[in-house]
């Protein structure tokens, strides 16, 4: 069993090593792309650190401690930038970043005493420690928890967001980084009741709690890199950067407000009577331009079709509509699809395709939101509304 899970433990190594080595050979290397491989990087330092552990090797190599106390403590902080320069659109770090390692310069301080003296001493008066780095245990367990959370926010937001600033949601919702997120949830999760367990109960896991962590770091390393193999951008130069281009044209994900609040648009300076004027080109503009049938509209193109701003534009749908830019545009569409369906000349294409030249991008949203507009499925609405050939 032994050389089963050193050969396991190599072999996350080697992995990590394979992947971060595909990222930084990319040709157009992005800021996104040097904090997933310092991701990964840091998920690397958890097999050496289980490995020194386990064969008590710390004490020989006492530089282990300063590794196991930074790789856990920049874990969540690091995903959590990782995923605000993506939704973000950006290429850069803010300054107002560096508030991530708050919790990282706390942890050091707790832990000075030994840093800075005998490292080691940490580990082996872990069962009785002083208040001080009893605090420093509690911030540096909990810590990439914690900045699971802010991910997960900050993803939510923004997907909130997309649908008052695009028609559709492929390639700009970000899907990819809820995978990255939750399988970084379950890979602490699993840490964390393994260790519960262990520290209340005495339980060990069949394999023992170095074998099972060592299998959780290497799915979850292995699941970066098969998600990653799949999703454009990651591992080769097809980029997400055309995808960020989009996202650029979002507001800030920190200084976001819903647009459906009234509160947001008090100073827009548009009255009712501008409005229903605004209303009524949009809507004749719609109907006899049909700008839906492009499946990459833009809330900043059709309101260049209108002449208003985006801003304006968008307080009329949500205010007068009462809906978000995503919905308003995807009723025309569905519309359309549904005079194909019922129109016998049609019948022998695909009603994907009728989707399609729609302006729907993704089939499976042009599912969803048919099925939820119309109560059934196309194919049922195609059979029941058939008009009779004049």
């Amino acid at each position: 069993m032994t050389t089963i899970l050193t050969g396991l433990n190599i072999a996350g190594l080697i992995l990590a090593l394979f992947f971060i080595t595909l990222i930084l050979s990319k040709k157009h290397k992005q800021v996104h792309d040097y904090l997933l491989s310092f991701f990964i990087l840091l998920l690397g330092n958890f097999l050496v650190v289980k490995y020194v552990f386990q064969y008590d090797l710390y004490n020989s190599y006492p530089i282990i401690v300063y590794i196991d106390i930074c790789y856990w403590v920049l874990l969540g902080p690091t995903l959590y930038i990782y995923t605000l320069v993506i939704t973000r659109g950006e290429n850069h770090l803010r300054i107002n970043y560096l508030y991530t390692l708050i919790p990282a310069i706390l942890v050091i301080l707790c832990f000075s005493g030994y840093i800075f003296g005998t490292p080691t001493d940490l580990f082996n008066n872990w069962e009785s420690p002083t208040m001080t780095v009893l605090i420093g245990r509690y911030i540096w367990f909990w810590n990439s928890p914690f900045f699971y959370l802010l991910t997960i926010l900050a993803i939510r937001k923004h997907q909130k967001s997309i649908r008052d600033h695009f028609s559709f949601l492929k390639s700009v919702d970000l899907n990819w980084l809820y995978y990255l997120s939750h399988g970084f949830a379950i890979f602490i999760l699993f840490l964390l009741v393994r260790g519960i367990l262990y520290s209340v109960f005495g339980w060990e896991f069949p394999f023992g709690n170095y074998g099972i962590s060592l299998v959780a770091v290497f799915m979850y390393i292995f699941g970066i890199g098969f998600y990653g193999y799949k999703q454009r951008g990651i591992f080769d130069n097809s980029i997400i950067i055309d995808d960020q281009n989009k996202i650029q044209n979002l507001p800030e994900i920190s200084d976001m407000k819903d647009d459906r609040n009234h509160q947001s648009y008090q100073k827009s300076g548009l009255n009712n009577e501008e409005a229903l004027q605004i209303l009524s080109k949009l809507k004749s503009l719609m109907v006899k331009e049909e700008p839906y049938l492009e499946s990459e509209l833009h809330l900043s193109e059709l309101a260049a079709m209108v002449d208003v701003s985006t801003h304006k534009l968008s307080q009329v749908i949500n205010e007068s509509l009462h809906k978000n830019f995503f919905d308003f545009v995807n009723e025309y569409r569905i519309e359309k699809v549904k005079d194909f369906l019922s129109n016998p000349g049609y019948n022998q294409l695909k009603i994907v395709s009728l989707a399609y030249d729609s302006g729907f991008s993704s089939k499976s949203t042009f599912y969803t939101l048919f099925k939820k507009s119309e109560g059934i499925t196309p194919a049922e609405y195609r059979k029941k509304n058939q008009r009779l050939p004049t």
